[in-house]
């Protein structure tokens, strides 16, 4: 048993002696890359020598990593320029700025830059290449979007950005539909109109009807394979319902607001087309509201959807019904004198 201690401390020394200089020359950056380093509307200057540990942010601001100076985790300039000299360990995405890499630079990652310039000098290395512009991956690549940057604040910024962007597109597009529409169609769309204005509660109903039935019927029809051309038919038809509705209504919104701003000379086309894309961007805004947001749109499409309807895709006028008056009761004859 003595002689066993012995040999034991020796094997414990060398598995040490081992050990040790794995254990250092583990990456630094594997654990702390969770930790952001934001800096808005300032210099950033990373110096020959440091190091940083943590993804480095800077918003409006430059950013200037030296020779030698090591960046372990992802490096977002948005807004503003980055002179790169150093080492870059992970991903570098530059947003509405300029990127210079100097000789010594090195981005082990890739480099994404999006709405400003990219200059390269000679020595310069990036390993994982260079997207610039809003790339998509059409099977096979591993290209990927500015707004893909890995960072949970600057994700949930650049997704705001992209809803953003997106409502604003869509609701143009509908100002633009709509102009078609009325131009093509300009008293069908004043008969959906005018059933709007006339009779919102009953075109509201039968809106509302309709968006429970007609889908009802819809998967009724499924069922059957000889309906299902039947089926798709139904679903285009109440799909285009449901655009030219909201297009009525957004026409009676740019009627009333050519008449507050006292546009005379506007014409119905164009004013639809405002109406509709002021009308989307107002709703969707409403949309944003949470638990009772939904109400909204939904009460504006039944409405579209119910004065279609009403009026047969605008072919016929619709007259809400009005109860006949009474008729009136006979004159009463003067009493003669005896």
């Amino acid at each position: 048993m003595k002689r066993l201690w012995p040999a034991l401390c020796v094997t414990l020394a060398l598995a040490a002696a081992l050990l040790l200089p794995l254990a250092a020359a583990r990456p630094a950056y594997a654990a702390n890359c969770a930790d952001d380093h934001a800096v808005f509307g300032d210099r950033y200057t990373l110096l020959a020598g440091q190091q940083l540990d943590s993804n480095l942010i800077v918003l409006g601001g430059q950013a200037t990593i030296a020779a030698g100076a090591t960046t372990n985790c992802k490096v977002v300039v948005v807004g503003g320029d980055l002179d790169l000299a150093g080492k870059v360990l992970q991903d570098v995405v530059v947003m509405g700025g300029n990127a210079h890499l100097r000789s010594t630079a090195e981005i082990d990652g890739q480099l994404q830059s999006l709405g400003g310039n990219l200059s390269q000098d000679d020595g310069a290395q990036i390993k994982g290449g260079v997207s610039q512009g809003f790339s998509t991956d059409l099977g096979g690549g591993s290209s990927r979007s500015p707004f893909d940057s890995g960072i949970p604040f600057l994700a949930s910024v650049f997704a705001f950005y992209r809803t953003i962007t997106r409502t604003f597109l869509g609701s143009l597009g509908l100002g633009l539909l709509a102009l078609l529409v009325v131009l093509f169609w300009p008293q069908q769309t004043a008969r959906v109109r005018a059933a709007v204005a006339n009779a919102p509660g009953q075109s509201g109903a039968l809106g509302l009807l309709t968006v429970v039935a007609v889908p009802v019927l819809i998967f009724l029809a499924t069922i059957t394979i000889c309906l299902i051309p039947v089926a798709f038919m139904a679903m285009l038809l109440l799909g285009a319902a449901m655009a030219f509705g909201w297009i009525a209504l957004g026409a009676l919104v740019g009627d009333r607001l050519a008449g507050a701003l006292n546009l005379v000379n506007l014409s119905p086309a164009v004013a639809a087309g405002l109406g509709t894309a002021l009308l989307s961007l107002v709703v969707t805004a409403i949309s944003w509201v949470p638990c009772i947001g939904w109400v909204a749109p939904v009460v504006m499409a039944a409405v579209g959807l119910g004065a279609v309807t009403l009026t047969r895709f605008g072919t016929q006028p619709y007259l809400p019904f009005s109860p006949a008056a009474p008729p009136a009761p006979p004159p009463i004859q003067p009493a003669l004198n005896a």
